[in-house]
């Protein structure tokens, strides 16, 4: 009698058809430890990971992760944020360019990264998938000693993310004009100095939302949004999320 053929390996052998190139992606990002592949199905199963995605999802294996859901494998405020990002990609076609968005990383911790998602089309020009890279902000920063001459403006940046900040002041800061500062910042991080001190900000708010019960509009005040409507439209913007739907989800 021939042997069965497990469900996850049908459906991702079914999007590999569709497909064929993903396969050679998936071999190639094995070999990257920072960057997080991965490739989802239009039922928002896992069918392709690198190994480092796996990790990073808590599995030991490839086989532990293969037709699972981010819901089944990532905290559920975090999960909520990709399969928001995933419909928009999957339901209208439209890809996700430059996502700062928190994401676990393979140590356990929860860490910042810049994502794009692409959707994933058959020869007839059908979407059958999304393929999906993230890079790991905590990795391109040391780089042989380049960003000493900014470590003071950035310092000032990630420490006195409440206060009313002027990219400008930074720049000065730094020793560098408006444009060079955007440009050195953006080099090392891939972030332009404004979005840098938004994920400074919306990272110290979910902390606050993880841990507390604070109300949104102190708690929008002590972060550096100038109210609570700033403070909601620019966590949804970065996480997917209301402020009061991400506490609701860690209180699960």
């Amino acid at each position: 009698m021939p042997k069965t053929r497990p469900v996850p390996a049908l459906w991702r052998e079914e999007v590999f058809h569709a497909a064929p190139g993903l396969a050679a992606a998936e071999t190639l990002f094995d070999s990257l430890p920072d960057a997080l592949f991965c490739v989802k199905d239009r039922d928002r199963r896992y069918v392709a990971a690198n190994t480092a995605f796996v990790r990073a999802a808590g599995r030991r294996t490839r086989a532990e992760l293969l037709g699972r859901t981010a819901r089944e494998v990532f905290p559920a405020a975090l999960a909520a944020g990709y399969e928001q990002q995933d419909d928009q990609v999957l339901s209208e076609g439209t890809a996700v360019h430059d996502r700062l968005e928190m994401v676990t990383r393979q140590d356990g911790g929860i860490g910042w990264f810049v994502s794009q998602k692409l959707p994933v089309r058959d020869a007839g020009g059908r979407i059958v998938a999304l393929a999906g890279i993230s890079r790991d902000l905590g990795t391109p920063a040391a780089q042989g000693g380049s960003l000493d001459p900014l470590a003071a403006a950035l310092d000032t940046l990630h420490r006195d993310y409440a206060a009313p900040l002027r990219i400008g002041v930074l720049a000065k800061k730094a020793g560098l004009s408006n444009s060079q500062f955007q440009r050195r910042v953006s080099e090392m991080t891939g972030l332009t100095p404004r979005q840098l001190l938004t994920k400074a900000r919306v990272e110290a708010a979910a902390l606050a939302l993880r841990g507390g019960d604070e109300p949104l509009g102190e708690l929008a005040a002590r972060c550096g949004f100038y109210d609570q409507a700033a403070l909601s439209r620019q966590f949804r913007a970065y996480t997917g999320l209301s402020p009061g739907e991400y506490r609701r989800a860690f209180r699960a």
